[in-house]
């Protein structure tokens, strides 16, 4: 046999069999468009999720904040729970007073400034006593008046003004700010560490009544 007999024979057989390298890549692009469909279709499917609505939650379900508590709006409560509510913050703000007070009765500056304001006010309504009495007599007496009378009458007036409004100055100036220093000291603290302070006030109170009546 002849080199062209042979050639021609391996080209038949190649034809009779087909082109396996035309194959491989018909294969390899029909993998791929499968592949490039299925993204397709992930994509699509994860679009559709997405574009679905959250479900908002319901108007009775109660939120839970990070530290596990559930917590419920003014609008979710019961007429009773909303009155424990109050109830609550009535007792939380009725123990920082107390607080304050037992503050301030400790307080010596506080405890001499109320002091002197008790002098003014005492002294202006009693200087008012004086002047209306005064004043009394001076009408009675009528024409026949003394006038050293209606002069002290009214002098006793002017004083009384002068002591009261000297008070209210003097609350201003000096009371206030001691009674908004204890305030601010009392509103920093939480509300467990404002009954600790009360209980121990409490047990010191008690200690001190039980001393008196030993000695007694």
């Amino acid at each position: 046999m002849s080199l062209k007999d042979t050639i021609r024979g391996a080209r038949d057989e190649a034809a009779a069999s087909g082109n396996p390298f035309e194959r491989s890549k018909d294969t390899t692009s029909e993998e791929g468009s499968t592949d490039a469909m299925r993204t397709k279709r992930g994509v699509a499917r994860r679009s559709v999720a997405s574009a679905k609505p959250s479900r908002e939650a319901a108007a009775g379900v109660r939120v839970v904040s990070a530290s596990g508590k559930t917590t419920k709006g003014a609008a979710e409560m019961s007429k009773e729970e909303r009155k424990q509510e109050r109830k609550k913050e009535r007792e939380k703000e009725d123990r920082r007073y107390s607080l304050t007070q037992a503050y301030l009765e400790e307080d010596q500056e506080y405890k001499k400034a109320r002091k002197a304001w008790w002098i003014f006010l005492g002294v202006g309504m009693a200087l008012i006593v004086v002047a209306f009495t005064l004043y009394g007599l001076v009408s009675k007496q009528g024409e026949g008046a003394s006038p050293v009378m209606a002069f002290c009458a009214m002098g006793s007036m002017v004083c009384a003004y002068i002591a009261i409004i000297g008070g209210l100055i003097f609350d201003w100036v000096k009371i206030r700010p001691l009674r908004r220093k204890i305030n601010e000291r009392v509103g920093s603290m939480s509300d467990k560490r404002v009954k600790t302070v009360l209980n121990q006030k409490a047990r010191e109170q008690a200690e001190e009544e039980r001393r008196k009546q030993n000695r007694k």
